[in-house]
């Protein structure tokens, strides 16, 4: 899924993404704009969007003036702060209007509005269809179940589930278990990884950890905003989640 986010707020967007990351899998972000001018430029370029996520107060005016500057019939869904622009937001090609902040179970509902209409963009090359959109919202079989281990001269499936976190060290990927025997994975990183393991269940904590929410024994408030994981079994060192993932951390937490 080609995802727009329209938002002058930066910490704002990097939060949107990390929702809309936990909500769907592998979706495909553009650069953020930020601004009423930069955003009627990208759209006259008609690149192959599926979706947009805009906020409604730019750095240089209001959302709606890209409306009359340049016309789309690409599907919306607005995030804000004000709730008094509803009315108006609905007069383009809206599928939802979402009050900041926003909740992982409001994002889910606002993407199934936009599976239910099929709504993908006319323009787009790679479109998504309604059955492809629930497929990355509801499908869990799409994620690995197992790691392959090498032993000796044999190879050992060991469930994911049963590892408690994944880190990077010296370039390869480890896996701590619950039983705390370490495994060695065949991905080349984390990113690799995360992208075969269901959101749900394990989360980039930061470059290092990839941790499972079966581990989480608790959260601690950290300093300037960040949060300190405690896991069970611990990590020889404190797992922390920068101050702007916090909020899409705990967002991920309450699902």
């Amino acid at each position: 899924m080609n995802v727009l986010i329209i938002e002058d707020e930066p910490l704002a967007a990097q939060q949107l993404k990390e929702l809309i990351g936990t909500c769907c899998n592998n979706p495909m972000f553009y650069p953020v704009i930020d601004s009423v001018e930069e955003a009627v430029s990208f759209l006259r370029t008609r690149q192959p969007v599926d979706i947009i996520f805009m906020d409604i107060h730019l750095s240089d005016g209001h959302a709606f003036e890209i409306f009359d500057v340049v016309e789309t019939d690409l599907p919306v869904i607005f995030t804000t702060s004000y709730d008094h622009y509803a009315i108006r937001a609905f007069e383009v090609n809206s599928i939802d209007y979402l009050l900041k902040p926003i909740s992982i179970d409001k994002l889910q509902k606002a993407l199934a509005k936009f599976a239910k209409r099929g709504a993908a963009a006319n323009q787009g090359t790679n479109q998504v269809t309604v059955q492809q959109l629930q497929k990355l919202l509801t499908d869990t079989s799409i994620y690995r179940e197992n790691l392959l281990v090498s032993l000796k001269d044999k190879l050992l499936p060991v469930p994911v589930r049963d590892v408690a976190w994944f880190e990077i060290r010296n370039g390869v990927v480890l896996g701590t278990r619950f039983d705390r025997t370490v495994v060695v994975s065949d991905d080349r990183s984390l990113d690799d990884l995360a992208t075969t393991l269901n959101p749900r269940q394990f989360y980039r904590a930061n470059r290092q950890y990839l941790v499972n929410k079966l581990a989480i024994k608790e959260i601690a408030y950290y300093f300037n905003g960040k949060l300190k994981v405690v896991l069970q079994p611990s990590p020889n060192e404190a797992v922390i989640i920068s101050r702007e993932k916090a909020t899409g951390f705990k967002q991920w937490m309450s699902l």
